[in-house]
């Protein structure tokens, strides 16, 4: 079992705050983990990648191909390290986390910065290349400038350098990091690693990924005005909320067990099917070992046009095409409630 950190090495012009910052704390992670290697549970990879602006992830989908049934059996988070540490970020309003991390990630950001977090749905960037298999994931960008203080000071929106306009441009130097907020980004990292690598139970709950998808479900369905029922993947929501509040009493009673415990793997491995089954539905629409294009995802992808049918003419071409590429998609996510629903009983 292994956790994946990585960023990409590649940069616009100098590019400190995109990315040698990220660069910077990949390789005190290396050090830092190597030198305490005796102490970990699990293992650490640590990526640099290449072809990320100029290949949209053209490194890491070659490792995610390259590796990918390595992945899809053992890799239990990925986390993306992106423009920590940067001038002015003082803030932690938007970091990148899947539902199921969020209570691990948010607590290690706050154990560390003794600041509140504050979450944000990942995009389809920063090296996100994994969706497809399933992997959990949280992180990307991290501290930024405060959105006050980027309004007060009328800067306009850049995606990296913790929010300086620096961004992307030749006057992306060394001034644009601070060693400071470099130093408790880097512990924050660590922090939520170091949990994530060492406890006996992987520290997901994926009831808050269940949840976030039954509110997605009801949002469509109320766009859909009627034209679509999507009550049945609803229900399916329900019954799988309940069957994993059983399969976490379960993971309860094993806090206190080895790592290397046949029912504590048994468990993990449990809750990596979950993942495999859950995230795709919410984060891809292409097939498991394949690559949605680096454009935006909108939760649960398949039945996104829910607004498109409820405003399209009845009857019309338009309306008909819609509501079958919906009516497969309510498929597509009902039948992965109900495969999740088994795993988490034990039944596969």
């Amino acid at each position: 079992e292994f956790c994946l950190v990585h960023g990409h090495v590649d940069s616009w012009h100098v590019g400190v705050g995109d990315n040698a910052v990220g660069d910077a704390t990949l390789l005190e992670l290396a050090r830092v983990f190597w030198a305490n290697r005796d102490r970990l549970r699990r293992t650490l990879r640590v990526a640099w990648w290449s072809g990320h602006s100029h290949g949209r992830y053209a490194g890491s989908t070659w490792y995610a191909d390259t590796f990918a049934i390595d992945l899809a059996e053992w890799c239990l988070a990925q986390v993306n390290c992106d423009s920590p540490g940067c001038r002015g970020a003082t803030a932690f309003e938007q970091v990148m986390w899947m539902k199921e991390t969020e209570a691990m990630a948010g607590a290690a950001v706050e154990d560390v910065a003794k600041m509140p977090a504050s979450g944000t749905r990942p995009l389809r960037a920063g090296d996100y290349s994994f969706n497809n298999i399933g992997i959990s994931s949280f992180y990307m960008l991290l501290s930024e400038i405060p959105e006050a203080e980027k309004k007060r000071l009328g800067l306009y929106a850049v995606g990296g350098c913790g929010g300086n306009i620096e961004w992307h441009a030749e006057d992306d130097t060394l001034e644009i990091a601070d060693r400071g907020h470099l130093v408790r980004d880097i512990k924050i990292f660590a922090t939520a690693l170091s949990r994530a690598l060492n406890a006996p139970v992987h520290p997901f709950d994926f009831r808050e990924t269940v949840k976030d998808i039954l509110a997605t479900l009801r949002r469509y369905g109320e766009a859909a005005r009627g034209r679509l029922d999507l009550a049945p993947a609803a229900a399916e929501t329900e019954r799988l909320l309940s069957d994993l509040d059983a399969f976490y009493r379960e993971g309860e009673a094993m806090a206190g067990r080895e790592v290397t415990d046949p029912a504590v793997r048994r468990f993990n491995r449990r809750q990596r099917a979950l993942a495999r089954v859950l995230v795709p539905i919410n984060f891809s629409r292409r097939g498991r070992f394949w690559h949605d294009p680096a454009l935006e995802v909108p939760p649960l992808p398949d039945l996104a046009e829910a607004p498109r049918l409820g405003a399209a003419v009845e009857g019309s071409p338009e309306y008909h095409v819609l509501r079958t590429h919906l009516v497969r998609g309510r498929n597509r996510v009902a039948w992965a409630l109900r495969e999740a629903q088994a795993i988490a009983r034990g039944e596969i």
